[in-house]
């Protein structure tokens, strides 16, 4: 447990997190059994009030939490964040079972958070008021690949909701989320893993806590330098280090817990207000960083690659699951790294290599790693795959009335071309089961395909595919009206031909 179990301080945070917990269960709840309740506390609804000027309860909780940050530091972070609960609790049961998280100290990853901020929160607006303007009258097609924007309407108000799990993910997805982003972040990368390297709200959070006046402080006349504050740490923050250095904490991952001024045994540490962070000290004070240069490198690229490849993977993946997945694939990229290269390596408390030679549990670690870089080779290829039938399904630019009047075998002969193409890396994006390489089946690509052959003339392919697509999705009304466009046209075909 954080801290001295039992503390005092300790206490109040497991029980304030507790509540914000069951506030939440309750809130769910109330929508279940009425079907209208409050809109939902997502910060990341905070995006859409930004993009489309529709206040909600998420902007407000967010406009709150980021005004407690700049006066009082990350007390958000440590005190009322769902996920800071799950990662505590996850890290608590980790080490009932004996399993101690070793903090990974990666210094560009570290960055993520502050990037994924930029990308929710700045980069819509940038793109629809500064960049599409720019470049659309001389790049139309970069202007459509990096795709339509939400118009701003004006400003208005949101505040109840019967729909208050649209747009979050299904069950299927949320129980993996939950385990990768508790039980392994906190395994791999270590407590709070997730807030140091996959959380975008903590991204601003870090920014605008250094500017906070209020900050850990010390009585250099009470401190006898025995560094329990920093054990007690769970955001791996050097603070006997720092307040020794600088008088304060000054690192932007310190989220107020207050776990070093409870297990302080002469009661040196406080919270006091005095000159911020900012003017004390660099933003991620004193650290000892893990990775060595080439390694910081694989690490952020394979972030990178992860998060974006897998992103909307099948349709199923959300941002911070793709994040979270990319945070996981960093470490075992560079695990895997030093099993290549280090002559002795240990991890989780086993010996995966020595004397050159790596060990059982190196092996299976081995095994672990290299399944896991052949899924991310597997996932990039689906992907690839369909960004490029993507591609070629946009240059067909043919008017559906024109298709649907059966005449299209009348098309261009490089429109027809274009939807063939497209119709193959369709395919080869499709599911295993449906002739592709996925392992899964995109929500989308059973519409686009039977698009595409009735603008070939090809009815009964797009029929049968139609007819598939509706057993597994019996009350998809795009589905329903794809059909009755598909009978529409093959009738007005059929009339043609007599």
């Amino acid at each position: 447990m954080p801290g001295k179990p039992g503390t005092r301080i300790w206490r109040w945070r497991a029980l304030t997190l507790f509540g914000v917990n069951a506030l939440i269960v309750i809130h769910v709840l109330h929508w279940w059994l009425t079907g209208d309740s409050l809109a939902r506390f997502v910060l990341d609804d905070a995006a859409h009030t930004l993009e489309r000027g529709v206040v909600n309860p998420g902007f407000v909780l967010f406009a709150l939490a980021l005004l407690v940050t700049l006066l009082f530091g990350r007390f958000f972070c440590g005190w009322a964040c769902h996920m800071a609960a799950l990662q505590d609790a996850c890290g608590w049961l980790l080490r009932r079972i004996g399993i101690r998280p070793r903090q990974f100290n990666a210094r560009l990853i570290g960055y993520a958070p502050l990037v994924l901020a930029l990308y929710l929160f700045v980069w819509p607006l940038f793109k629809r008021e500064l960049l599409l303007p720019l470049i659309r009258p001389s790049w139309p097609a970069l202007a459509d690949w990096l795709g339509p924007v939400a118009p701003f309407e004006g400003w208005s108000a949101s505040w109840r909701t019967s729909e208050l799990w649209s747009g979050l993910p299904s069950i299927w997805v949320a129980i993996p989320f939950l385990l990768l982003s508790g039980f392994a972040m906190v395994y791999f990368l270590g407590t709070r893993g997730l807030c140091r390297y996959g959380c975008p709200y903590g991204g601003l959070f870090q920014q605008t806590a250094r500017f906070s006046p209020v900050a850990i402080t010390v009585d250099s006349d009470r401190c006898d330098d025995c560094a329990l504050c920093t054990a007690a740490c769970t955001a791996g923050v050097r603070v006997h280090d720092e307040i020794s250095t600088y008088g304060i904490v000054v690192n932007r991952d310190c989220m107020r817990t207050l776990d070093c001024v409870d297990v302080c045994p002469h009661d040196a540490l406080a919270l006091k207000p005095g000159r911020p962070p900012a003017a004390r000290g660099p933003s991620d004070g004193i650290r000892h960083y893990d990775l060595a240069a080439g390694e910081e490198g694989l690490a952020a690229l394979v972030m990178l690659v992860t998060a974006v490849g897998t992103r909307g993977l099948y349709g199923q993946i959300p941002l911070l699951l793709a994040v979270t997945l990319g945070a996981i694939g960093a470490f075992l990229a560079v695990l895997g790294y030093r099993l290549a290269h280090r002559p002795g390596l240990r991890f989780a408390g086993r010996t995966l290599k020595a004397s050159g030679q790596q060990t059982g549990a190196g092996m299976a670690w081995s095994l672990v790693i290299t399944a896991a870089m052949l899924l991310l080779a597997h996932s990039l290829t689906v992907r690839l795959a369909l960004e490029r039938a993507e591609m070629l399904d946009r240059r067909i630019t043919v008017p559906m009335e024109i298709v649907l009047s059966g005449s299209a075998e009348f098309l261009p002969g490089a429109v027809r071309r274009d939807a063939q193409d497209a119709l193959f890396w369709y395919r080869q994006a499709d599911a295993w089961n449906h002739g592709g390489l996925g392992l899964a089946r995109w929500p989308h690509i059973p519409l686009r395909r039977a698009w595409l052959h009735l603008v070939r003339g090809e009815y009964d392919q797009a029929d049968r595919l139609l007819q598939r697509a509706r057993t597994a999705r019996p009350g998809d009304p795009a589905l329903i009206a794809a059909m009755a466009d598909s009978r529409r046209a093959r009738t007005a075909q059929q009339q043609m031909a007599h």
